[in-house]
């Protein structure tokens, strides 16, 4: 009797152990979702560099020929991480050191090939933007819009573009 009940209790934990595999095999991440845990980490990485002003790391989280539509809705279209570098290092010169970071928030990504995804970034500048002349721009908000890219296993921003939101 004691060896059925022994048989019994094995079979039932090896069945168990068989569930628990199954079921944790079924968690393992896919390869969407670790591409977009890179694309996620991209973007935390380039909202940092942003918001501590950092034109360099931007730069170099940008692709060489990245196209970028500001608010205004001009394009740049730097030639090179130098000139890009630039671009960045000339808009943040006008923003007075006193103006606090805005905050951004990853809205949504969608991959439309395994090494191109869009990414909708909400940006919040609860102040606006202190000019280093004194003038304001008033409180807004913005719809981004980033092409990001994979080359050489990297995650790069290879296009931007900036919407003011409208309430």
């Amino acid at each position: 009797m004691q060896d059925r009940f022994f048989k019994t209790g094995l079979l039932a934990t090896a069945w168990l152990l068989l569930l628990a595999s199954c079921i944790l095999a079924g968690r393992r991440p896919n390869s969407k979702t670790i591409e977009e845990s890179a694309v996620r980490a991209l973007m935390s990485r380039w909202v940092e560099a942003y918001q501590h002003r950092d034109a360099k790391r931007l730069a170099a989280l940008e692709t060489q020929d990245v196209e970028i539509m500001d608010r205004f809705g001009q394009i740049h279209l730097p030639s090179g991480r130098d000139e890009n570098q630039k671009l960045w290092s000339d808009e943040f010169q006008m923003m007075s050191k006193n103006t606090p970071p805005p905050a951004a928030t990853i809205d949504g990504i969608r991959f439309l090939l395994p090494d191109v995804a869009l990414v909708q970034a909400s940006w919040k500048f609860p102040e606006g933007i202190l000019l280093i002349g004194g003038e304001r721009i008033p409180p807004f908000c913005q719809v981004d819009t980033y092409v990001v890219i994979k080359s050489q296993n990297a995650w790069f921003v290879a296009a931007h573009n900036m919407q003011e939101k409208t309430p």
